[in-house]
């Protein structure tokens, strides 16, 4: 009996070891499975095609959620720009000009808004921020493509 006691405990450890692995922090992934090897953010693709209506869902996002130290129109310019700067020495990203500091492709853009970028993390990621999933991301990259530069 002892025998059978312990293969039950073995099961229900390795059990209990599986569902704790698969209950994630609700983060989101550029539509990897689970367990898959990460992506390259240069070569990661947009699934969401820029329509109209992604680009409407992607700035009314941007404007909740990136406006105030973004501006109004990605120029870097928001109500917060100047705070951040001031305190933590932190220039706000200009999303109109040629210059971008943290990539340039979909996936990269992508990979900032999920991750955050910059010194300290001043830019917050939205990872597992709740009611925000990859398909609202991926409309704020086009409606971030649609008011910056044209990728090369």
């Amino acid at each position: 009996m002892q025998n059978v006691s312990s293969i039950t405990k073995t099961i229900l450890i390795l059990t209990l070891f599986a569902l704790a692995s698969a209950c994630s922090r609700g983060e989101s992934s550029p539509g990897l499975a689970p367990g898959a090897a990460s992506v390259n953010p240069k070569t990661l693709v947009n699934p969401v095609p820029p329509t109209e209506k992604s680009i409407a869902a992607g700035k009314r996002r941007y404007d909740r959620l990136c406006s105030d130290c973004h501006g109004p129109d990605g120029k870097g310019d928001g109500t917060m720009a100047a705070a951040l700067e001031k305190e933590w020495k932190v220039k706000t990203s200009d999303l109109t000009d040629e210059k971008w500091d943290y990539g340039s492709t979909d996936g990269e853009i992508f990979v900032g808004i999920r991750d955050g970028v910059g010194k300290k993390q001043a830019m917050k990621g939205l990872n597992g921020k709740p009611g925000i999933v990859d398909e609202d991301m991926w409309n704020m990259v086009n409606y971030i493509r649609s008011i910056g530069p044209k990728p090369k």
